[in-house]
C-alpha cells in the first residue's frame, strides 16, 4: 500500500513524499521534491497522485 504525505524540512519548506509499506513494517520512501508556497505543494501533490495512479484510466 503506498499513500502521499508530506513533511516539514528543516528549512521550513514542505515536501512531498510517497510512501510505500509492507505488512513486514519496511518503508520504501520517494521524495517527490520540496515547496515553500502552497500551490507548489498542491502540484508535487497532484504529480504524486499521478505517479500512484500509474496512468490508470
Amino acid at each position: 500500500m503506498a499513500f502521499v504525505r508530506t513533511v516539514k524540512t528543516k528549512s521550513g519548506a514542505t515536501a512531498v513524499q510517497i510512501v510505500g509499506s509492507n505488512r513486514r513494517g519496511s518503508r520504501e520512501i520517494e521524495d517527490l521534491g520540496s515547496a515553500h508556497t502552497a500551490a507548489e505543494v498542491a502540484a508535487l501533490k497532484a504529480a504524486a497522485t499521478d505517479r500512484l495512479a500509474g496512468g490508470q484510466q
